[in-house]
């Protein structure tokens, strides 16, 4: 590993060097071409050197004592960490973490997949046959017994001879949302996500992403490339963000999120044609399913007519929610193994997500300030320094060096035209 030059040190040695060169050239400015060569080319650049190691120490802090006013500036950044917390928050939102550069990144993520590991997770599993087996008990136990059930299950009489099942499924998944019954799911999913953040691999594949942003925003620009040095580290940026998922994730934020989502598929399912349709057509598969040859016990006539009229539609749901129960794991597996339905899976993700994009992509600049905001002055100033210090000491040494050559060429000029 390159170990990497201490522009600090290499700037005070300029500085140094050049103020004993003209220490020691002075006294022969005046007798000598060489000398006031020397001399006149140590002063020029002793003042520029100095004059830029007050220009980067105003930056951060005090040169000197001296306070600020309207003709010496000092103490920069501190005085305009508003301004900065708004530019870095800023950057990251509209350069950085665009929203093209995320909906990019969403075409590549694997979310079925994910999905998939998270509901083969025991108490992910556990809980939502739990909900399964409850719901179908406590409809078909409901049926002639609770008045909201039994308008439900008229309900589901009127509508299956025009076969609207989008519609039913909606007041079906209304009604479980009124009730609660989908809590302890949704709770327990924000819990095997939580879980999930935490493990080092999401860790790794965050950190990736924003790395790669910021290379990518720095890339043939120094100025861009500079700027990018305030920002905290690619791996304290990743953090960051899992960190805040997971805080939303365990207060709450995220399940109120998905109850809303869910109510906004109720909606949907009784007010969009488009969906009612891929709704209908794909309740038609599963109805197959549920209803296939190898799933017909033996008094098959007696399950025909006790599946026929108003059992109909216990029967489907009970044999329905018990297949779902006793094959999860297969059916899971089976999932895995089918790179159609995960593809249209992943769209499905994807595009819901983009539309979330589009709707809250200023929460980025928001977290960024939030995370900037409990920076001291002192720890501001640190920051800065540990990521742009040593290269903001390069102004101090081209001021040297620049101030020297012009300082040696007005000399020669002089002479010339004297």
């Amino acid at each position: 590993m390159v170990k990497k030059i201490n522009n600090t040190q290499s700037a005070n040695l300029t500085l140094g060097g050049i103020t004993l060169g003209f220490l020691l050239s002075y006294p022969f400015h005046a007798t000598s071409f060489v000398g006031g060569l020397i001399s006149s080319g140590c002063s020029a650049g002793m003042i520029g050197g100095l004059a830029d190691w007050f220009a980067v120490t105003a930056l951060f802090r005090r040169p000197l004592g001296i306070k600020p006013s309207k003709i010496l500036r000092t103490e920069i950044i501190p005085r305009n960490r508003e301004r900065i917390f708004d530019a870095l928050a800023d950057m990251v939102q509209d350069e950085l973490l665009t929203q093209e550069v995320l909906k990019r990144k969403l075409t590549i993520w694997d979310f079925a997949g994910a999905l998939i590991k998270v509901f083969q997770q025991d108490e992910v599993k556990d809980s939502a046959k739990e909900l399964l087996a409850d719901l179908s008990e406590n409809f078909i136990r409901s049926l002639d017994t609770k008045p909201i059930s039994q308008s439900l299950m008229g309900l589901f009489q009127d509508n299956l001879s025009s076969f609207e099942l989008s519609r039913i499924f909606g007041d079906v998944l209304e009604f479980s949302l009124e009730h609660g019954e989908i809590d302890y799911l949704l709770k327990t999913f924000c819990g095997a996500m939580r879980e999930f953040l935490a493990q080092p691999s999401a860790n790794r594949a965050l950190t990736k992403m924003v790395d790669a942003a910021i290379t990518r925003y720095g890339a043939n620009n120094p100025t861009r490339k500079l700027v990018g040095k305030f920002l905290p580290s690619p791996d304290v940026l990743a953090q960051g963000l899992i960190d805040k998922g997971k805080t939303a994730l365990q207060d709450g934020t995220v399940e109120q999120w998905l109850k809303e989502s869910l109510h906004n598929v109720v909606l949907n399912l009784k007010t969009n044609r488009e969906m009612q349709e891929k709704f209908t057509e794909y309740c038609s598969k599963v109805l197959t399913y549920v209803y296939s040859a190898d799933s017909i016990p033996e008094n098959a006539e007696s399950e025909r007519v006790a599946s026929s009229g108003p059992n109909f539609i216990s029967t489907g749901i009970e044999r329905g929610m018990k297949k779902l129960r006793d094959n999860w794991d297969q059916n899971l597996e089976l999932l895995k193994h089918k790179p159609a339905f995960r593809k249209t899976l992943n769209g499905e993700i994807q595009d819901f997500l983009q539309k979330q994009i589009e709707v809250h992509h200023d929460f980025i600049g928001r977290m960024v300030r939030e995370g900037l905001y409990p920076l001291t002055d002192d720890r501001l100033v640190r920051l800065i320094e540990e990521k742009a210090g040593n290269d903001l000491q390069m102004i101090r040494i081209n001021g040297s060096i620049v101030g020297g050559l012009v300082g040696m060429l007005i000399y020669v000029l002089g002479m010339v035209f004297r």
